[in-house]
């Protein structure tokens, strides 16, 4: 009896069988895509482990350098003898200037320790606390001396310690006021301030030095720390050559699409600025510019208005303390109506009575018609003519401001209704859904823009003007209730 034989098994790899080569292929591309993928995951977790050990090293560092850095500067603190009286006794200066010199070191050693500990605020000043003064009761500065300079050094050294290791997103004003700079402190802070994150630098006090480095140090600040977006200087004498230096710095920098912000000179021209050196100024691409206690009247108001009304890219002029009458601002009113880019100008403590009061009024705010209304001046916020003019222009938004006007126009200016639709004659009937729009957007909030209106045209405030200005949230209502009831054609074109 013949015995069946038993089929042979067939095995996975063997080739004998129909789609055994494929099979053999497929996992060999698998293996590879495997062995790739693993290959790729040791590749990351080795650039993990070599970055998180690079990121201790750096953190080890910063400790090191940290512990380094409060390490020098505990040994100065301790190291550094204070400045006995008698040294500047002998002199042959007063008593009320040794006192003086001994605050000045204490204030001096704590903000530099403030800069070290990271506990500086927005502004560090160094200064001379104590005022002394000169035979006429004016203010005078202190006197360099060589004994100061291991203080200026390690002023300049927490500066940068500071700007490493505390600034993030901090911004840091440094004003020296009321103390001698000579070179050698200029050569000392120079290096610092271009490598810090210091954002407003400047000196206050005439006490800066006579020389041409101070304008060569603050040009090497402009130009190579970009940080800096304000300049500040007040009671700084120099040449007219060393402010246009300055002046030209800030205007390069400009055209290297980096912005220098502020630019203040106060009572640097005492005797008088030229021409020339007013529209080097003007034109330096600052946006702000304060040229306040500069002694300014009539010869420079003139060239200020021709500036302005070119509608230069300046967002802020403060012209505080000078000499300018009515009759000049007048003639800075009047640039004003060709000016949209100016947010700012204040003009208090000049000799502005009420003539020329008004004339700022009118430049933004002229209420002669509709149209002259609409085109005054919806960007300048005027300061230092009183409290209430400062609720024209106040919103961000030029349209914003032309509105509230033209909507205390149509509702003060009339008898009975909240609207004046007699004024509405000459607007074109295109506008008019515009109109009912905008009524919407009233502000319910009073801003004494009805006072304004009443001392623009001589009025005496009555009846409704109260309550117009009581309207509250129910302002924007009535307008448009206003509106709707007198959109008849014949009464408003006829």
């Amino acid at each position: 009896m013949e015995v069946p034989r038993k089929k042979a098994k067939t095995c996975p790899g063997d080739d004998t069988k129909d789609g055994g080569a494929e099979e053999t292929r497929t996992a060999a591309r698998q293996i590879a895509e495997l062995q790739g993928e693993l290959e790729r995951c040791r590749r990351e977790k080795a650039a993990a482990l070599s970055e998180k050990n690079a990121a201790e090293l750096r953190h080890e560092r910063v400790v090191e350098d940290l512990k380094g850095s409060y390490s020098d500067a505990l040994e100065w603190a301790y190291s550094v003898k204070p400045i006995p009286r008698e040294h500047w006794l002998e002199k042959e200066y007063n008593e009320e200037y040794a006192d003086a010199m001994d605050e000045f070191q204490d204030t001096f050693k704590q903000t530099i320790k403030d800069l070290r500990t990271g506990t500086a605020g927005e502004r560090i000043e160094v200064k001379v606390v104590s005022r002394l003064q000169d035979e006429e009761d004016l203010d005078v500065s202190a006197d360099h001396d060589d004994v100061l300079m291991p203080y200026w050094k390690e002023f300049a050294n927490a500066i940068v310690h500071w700007s490493e290791y505390h600034a993030g997103e901090a911004t840091l004003q440094v004003i020296i006021r009321l103390i001698e700079t000579p070179d050698a402190v200029l050569d000392v802070l120079c290096p610092a301030i271009k490598r810090s994150k210091v954002r407003a630098f400047g000196f206050t006090g005439d006490g800066s030095p006579k020389t041409w480095r101070f304008a060569k140090f603050i040009g090497d600040i402009i130009r190579s720390n970009h940080r800096v977006t304000s300049l500040g200087f007040g009671s700084v004498t120099l040449s007219n050559e060393e402010w246009k230096t300055i002046c030209n710095a800030i205007r390069m920098r400009h055209s290297q699409a980096s912005i220098m912000r502020g630019f203040q000179l106060t009572n640097c021209f005492v005797g008088g600025i030229s021409t020339e050196l007013l529209r080097d100024v003007l034109t330096s691409q600052a946006l702000g510019v304060d040229l306040g206690w500069n002694g300014m009247s009539s010869n420079e108001s003139s060239i200020i208005a021709e500036f302005l009304a070119s509608n230069p890219p300046l967002a802020s002029l403060l012209l505080k303390g000078n000499r300018f009458n009515d009759a000049d601002s007048t003639l800075l009113a009047n640039s004003l109506s060709s000016n949209t880019t100016l947010k700012r100008i204040s003009v208090d403590k000049n000799n502005i009575n009420q003539e020329g009061r008004l004339a700022f009024l009118r430049a933004i705010f002229d209420v002669s018609s509709l149209d002259a209304c609409s085109a005054s001046n919806h960007t300048c916020i005027i300061r230092g003519l009183g409290q209430d003019i400062l609720c024209l222009n106040c919103y961000d938004e030029p349209c914003d401001n032309k509105w509230e006007k033209i909507f205390a126009m149509l509702s003060l200016s009339g008898q009975d209704l909240c609207i004046n639709t007699a004024l509405l004659g000459e607007v074109p009937a295109s506008l008019m859904p515009v109109l009912l729009y905008r009524a919407n957007d009233q502000d319910e909030f009073e801003t004494g823009i009805t006072d304004l209106y009443l001392e623009l045209t001589d009025n005496k405030r009555c009846k409704k003007h109260d309550v117009w200005d009581g309207l509250g949230n129910k302002k924007a209502l009535s307008c448009v209730y206003d509106l709707m009831r007198s959109w008849v054609v014949p009464s408003i074109y006829v």
